[in-house]
């Protein structure tokens, strides 16, 4: 399993992160499930093949079960930032496998009170029924989801009867949340460490937006870490993984993050993007540039002559370096 998928697993394991994505993406903004209605399941199912008879294994990501007024419902919250182009059959593999595991639960509980149902042909009694199983897939990516997202996308009819079969089949749709593409008043409805992430995704790559959103944001964070391990994995930038000291520790669980040392190193990234940009004026000619930038204070300038070379070769000029 890849940095990414183990820092989104990471952060979406706490209750209050997973119930606030529910909450948005489910019920409209709505706060229907709360963190402490919420437990933890098994992220492994193991399933018995018809075919073999042999056991298999299904993993998933992050999988809660939510409880309220008596009655259960599972959720869970599949990963996606290199998109399956199977998402629908592996999403009816989990519910499948979920649905019958509520079966045997049930019929064991029916073995051990002698409640079996009549007539004996049937397995479950009719009074007994399962709770529902719900997938979200988080799309991750900056591009939105291409890929399959029913069981009838995936399927090649016979050309002359293809509109009769389709008819007959489920579609199994699957529920894909493109992250990245939210509409502001969405991304408004977040309360949680999660805001932070759909706001940096909704960036994009262009420079100006996260530049903004590197200065202007206040990072209020329960959950500090597990933000610093994301931005981690998603900018390979394993600085901000061993920056502890960016996490000042508040009263109660939780911290906020020293803006002053997220933003150096944000810029630090860019100039070093910005040498490798212009290794063919030399490195130690860029190095002496934002060097006499950085004294001058002018941040703007060192920003601007990162996405601009000719810029770069004028601020040169005007130090007098290469020359």
């Amino acid at each position: 399993m890849g940095s990414k998928d183990l820092a989104e697993k990471n952060l979406l394991q706490y209750k209050d992160v997973f119930s606030d994505i529910v909450n948005v993406n489910l019920f409209g903004g709505r706060c229907y499930v709360s963190a402490k209605e919420l437990s933890r399941e098994p992220g492994e199912l193991i399933t018995k093949a018809v075919s073999d008879d042999k056991l298999r294994q299904l993993q998933m990501d992050v999988p809660m079960k939510c409880k309220k007024h008596n009655r259960s419902f599972f959720l869970c919250l599949e990963n996606q930032s290199d998109k399956n182009n199977v998402m629908p059959v592996r999403d009816m593999g989990y519910q499948h496998a979920k649905y019958m595991e509520q079966i045997k639960e049930v019929k064991e509980s029916n073995r051990k009170t002698g409640n079996y149902p009549n007539p004996m042909t049937k397995e479950l009694n009719d009074s007994q029924k399962l709770s529902p199983v719900i997938t979200l897939v988080l799309n991750y990516s900056q591009n939105e989801w291409g890929k399959p997202r029913c069981l009838n996308d995936m399927l090649e009819f016979p050309e002359d009867i293809g509109e009769e079969l389709t008819k007959w089949i489920p579609s199994y749709s699957v529920c894909v949340i493109n992250l990245a593409s939210q509409p502001e008043t969405t991304i408004r409805q977040y309360q949680s460490d999660f805001k932070y992430i759909v706001r940096y995704l909704s960036c994009g790559n262009d420079r100006r937006k996260l530049d903004e959103y590197f200065q202007t944001t206040e990072f209020q964070l329960d959950h500090p870490e597990a933000f610093l391990d994301w931005l981690s994995a998603v900018t390979n930038d394993t600085r901000y993984r061993k920056a502890k000291e960016l996490i000042e520790e508040t009263e109660g669980k939780g911290g906020k993050i020293n803006m002053c040392v997220l933003l150096d190193m944000y810029e630090e990234r860019g100039v070093e993007k910005g040498i490798s940009q212009g290794i063919s004026q030399g490195i130690e000619e860029i190095n002496t540039l934002y060097h006499c930038l950085l004294a001058d204070h002018r941040m703007e300038d060192i920003q601007k002559a990162i996405m601009d070379t000719d810029y770069q070769k004028e601020l040169l000029r005007e130090y007098g370096i290469g020359e």
